[in-house]
């Protein structure tokens, strides 16, 4: 194997194999590969890439934040993140809300997972949904409900209790007062992008307050 891809099997760990496809450049919804040939993008960097590549928009902000202030972690108030924060609590009509910026979906079901065990002690267990991903971190697994991601890392830090997604009823059974917290996707995503019924996430909600555990 030559190229990129030859170059990508040479030094790149082989935890999902070598890329079938080696891609270059994009710009909207389309991609190109090291070969010239052009794609139709609908992964969207699994989802991310919601206005494309190349936006003409999100290049202006990156190159004006990059030429005035880099990375500075959180040991300092900027303000494109105030500024975020701020737009948040408008949108939540929530102005006591509070933001926590984390660098990843994994990262924040981490401290959502935190919360749930300060929340409900060390005993406490996680009802999550049947085929859901959360993420590969240790916590993260611990409530992903696909056993061939999970099981190999077991014994994992969180006891949870997997039910069918989008059945109130299974839910409903499966909370009582041992029970600090309920993830759930809004959409499951790698289970085959499935949308939840009308009112599931509200239902969701209603049982979680019930029960006294976080959703």
């Amino acid at each position: 194997m030559s190229g990129l891809r030859g170059r990508w099997q040479a030094a790149v760990m082989d935890t999902y194999g070598t890329p079938p496809i080696a891609l270059v450049r994009g710009r909207g919804a389309e991609v190109w590969d090291d070969g010239g040939n052009r794609y139709l993008d609908l992964l969207a960097g699994i989802a991310v890439n919601a206005l494309g590549h190349a936006h003409p928009a999100i290049v202006e902000a990156v190159t004006t934040q990059l030429t005035t202030l880099g990375h500075t972690s959180n040991l300092y108030a900027t303000e494109p993140a105030v500024a975020l924060a701020e737009r948040l609590q408008q949108l939540l009509e929530a102005p006591t809300a509070r933001t926590f910026f984390a660098n990843s979906g994994t990262e924040a079901n981490e401290c959502a997972l935190k919360i749930a065990r300060i929340h409900g002690g060390p005993g406490g267990r996680i009802v999550a949904a049947e085929r859901s991903f959360h993420g590969r971190s240790m916590g993260s697994l611990a409530v992903t409900g696909n056993a061939a991601k999970r099981e190999p890392f077991a014994p994992l830090p969180y006891a949870t209790t997997f039910v069918p997604y989008g059945d109130v009823e299974a839910l409903r059974s499966a909370l009582g007062p041992d029970m600090s917290a309920v993830i759930l996707e809004p959409t499951l995503g790698e289970a085959g992008v499935v949308p939840p019924p009308a009112d599931y996430l509200m239902q969701a909600r209603a049982l979680c307050d019930a029960a006294g555990a976080l959703l």
